[in-house]
């Protein structure tokens, strides 16, 4: 069972029944919003033909960094993507890091050191910022972040040249009318990734909400209007990091019944095969009808649509530019 498939099953029990405690909207100061992320492959061609066929996003760009591994960026909506990557070594599949868009990589950088965040070094390895640097072969300018639980956001600039800006601007709007929404990330210690989230990277609560016990916390951080970060702790026995994804669809219905008709078996609701569809029903206390997609490595893609009473949608309403 992948760590995604793990964490899932123990987080479906445990916020079964929650309390909502909703937050004042406001603005984010953090110039950021959700724009990759990237999922490492075991099997290369069968998660491309995944991506391609299946879930039909379209290939932006292709490279191979080292000359034996593969990237391709799949676009799911005009600015935002999946990068996938071809797992090597003893790497094990799954979502690997988030890209996060920024205006201005350098002053986001100059931010958060202002905030707080100390710089990456040999005896700081998490929790820490790296300066930021002109990436190869997409012609980004990139920065470095290192939460405390050991995960990777790049704040990313999408200068003229760079490969994803071109991509942007070739946009098809016959594309699958679907988005990024939501990254989950599974912490630690969770007041340290509070402090993190909230002071030095500047991300408003949006909304959280507590398991029954009241010993477990999930904290939705609102990145930008539309995108969101989804935290929760990690049981004794997973590993912190990248949890599931969270994709934006009009009609959910539709898109199940398109999934279906492109060689993905339906399964129930609590189902975690991979290469499955599950039934839609109600995500609560989120409030969002959604089902849930399984790759061929057992990555989670939440398929959400929002409903007027989705709490997503109400922080997005609520958002104070």
């Amino acid at each position: 069972m992948t760590r995604s498939v793990q964490f899932f099953v123990e987080a479906a029990v445990v916020f079964a029944v929650v309390a909502i405690q909703p937050s004042a909207a406001q603005d984010s100061k953090a110039d950021l919003r959700l724009s990759v992320v990237g999922v490492r492959a075991k099997d290369y061609a069968e998660s491309m033909n995944f991506y391609t066929k299946v879930m039909g996003f379209r290939p932006a760009f292709s490279f191979s960094p080292n000359g034996k591994t593969h990237n391709t960026y799949f676009q799911v909506s005009r600015d935002t993507f999946v990068e996938l990557q071809e797992a090597s070594g003893d790497a094990a599949p799954g979502l690997s890091h988030i890209h996060m868009h920024t205006e201005n990589a350098n002053a986001t950088v100059a931010r958060l050191r202002k905030a707080g965040m100390p710089s990456c070094s040999e005896a700081v390895k998490t929790g820490c910022v790296m300066d930021a640097r002109i990436a190869q072969p997409t012609k980004e300018k990139t920065a470095t972040v290192v939460d405390p639980s050991g995960i990777r956001i790049e704040p990313t600039e999408s200068n003229s040249e760079s490969l994803t800006r071109k991509a942007m601007n070739e946009w098809d709007s016959k594309n699958p009318g679907t988005r990024l929404l939501v990254v989950g990330i599974g912490v630690k210690d969770y007041p340290e990734s509070q402090n993190f989230y909230e002071k030095l990277m500047g991300f408003p609560v949006a909304f959280k909400f507590s398991s029954p016990d009241g010993k477990r916390t999930t904290t939705y951080y609102q990145i930008s209007r539309d995108t969101f970060l989804e935290m929760q702790p990690v049981t004794a026995d997973a590993v912190p990091g990248l949890t599931h994804v969270h994709m934006l669809t009009e009609d959910l219905n539709a898109m199940i019944a398109r999934l279906r008709q492109a060689g993905l078996a339906s399964a129930p609701r609590n189902a975690t095969t991979p290469n499955t569809v599950t039934e839609a029903g109600m995500t609560q206390p989120s409030n969002v009808k959604s089902a849930n997609v399984f790759d061929p490595n057992g990555i989670r893609l939440e398929l959400n649509e929002l409903l007027p009473e989705s709490l997503t949608k109400k922080a997005m309403d609520s958002w104070s530019k």
